[in-house]
């Protein structure tokens, strides 16, 4: 995903939820971690912290975690040891996931998945029509806009492949 998105900064992989589970926001009936967002400065502070979403569509404004994310470094000592250790490569931590019949989705996947997503949203805004169920279901519609949009503007970024 870093390479994918051409991020500055590395991110982590939890395949088996050991992280997840010492920081109390595992899901133990799904099997899952709950939405969480976590931000550490380069000497490895947390900076942000962001849990407890009822599901994941429900997660903070990206102006608040981009926000975080620019603070996070502003004036931080680097980690002892440099760039943070990679435990696991992305075909070992898909591995050891703890759904492996559940693989994420590749991103070629994701546009028709958030089209459907939109759609439905559509639908569902129709049958409800104003009040405060349509009201969500609009919140939710905006989500999953901004979502297929940053799934499209990845996918024009995405390298060739050889």
């Amino acid at each position: 995903m870093v390479d994918n998105l051409a991020l500055p900064f590395p991110l982590l992989s939890d395949p088996e939820g050991e992280l997840a589970k010492r920081c109390g926001v595992w899901n133990e009936q799904e099997g899952v971690a709950e939405p969480t967002i976590v931000v550490l400065d380069r000497s490895g502070e947390v900076r942000y912290a962001y849990a407890g979403g009822r599901d994941f569509s429900d997660r903070p404004a990206e102006d608040e975690v981009i926000s975080a994310l620019e603070e996070a470094n502003d004036g931080a000592p680097p980690a002892k040891n440099g760039e943070p250790e990679i435990r696991e490569d992305a075909a070992a931590a898909a591995e050891k996931t703890v759904r492996p019949e559940r693989p994420a989705m590749k991103l070629d996947q994701l546009q028709p998945y958030y089209m459907g997503a939109y759609f439905t949203s559509v639908a569902l805004k129709k049958r409800l029509g104003e009040n405060e169920a349509g009201e969500k279901v609009d919140e939710y519609r905006e989500l999953v806009e901004r979502h297929l949009d940053s799934v499209k503007q990845t996918a024009k970024m995405e390298k060739p492949r050889d």
